[in-house]
């Protein structure tokens, strides 16, 4: 069964994500380092 995503989910995630980087992120290096580390593996 594929995984898969909604609209809303991905939104959602996208949000998280902004949020994530906004409270941590002081550089663009560090924001990079945030969503790479939030690739699928």
């Amino acid at each position: 069964m594929p995984e898969e995503m909604t609209n809303a989910e991905f939104d959602a995630f996208l949000e998280t994500l902004a949020q994530l980087i906004e409270a941590k992120a002081a550089t663009i290096e560090e924001a990079a380092a945030i969503i790479r580390d939030k690739k699928s593996k």
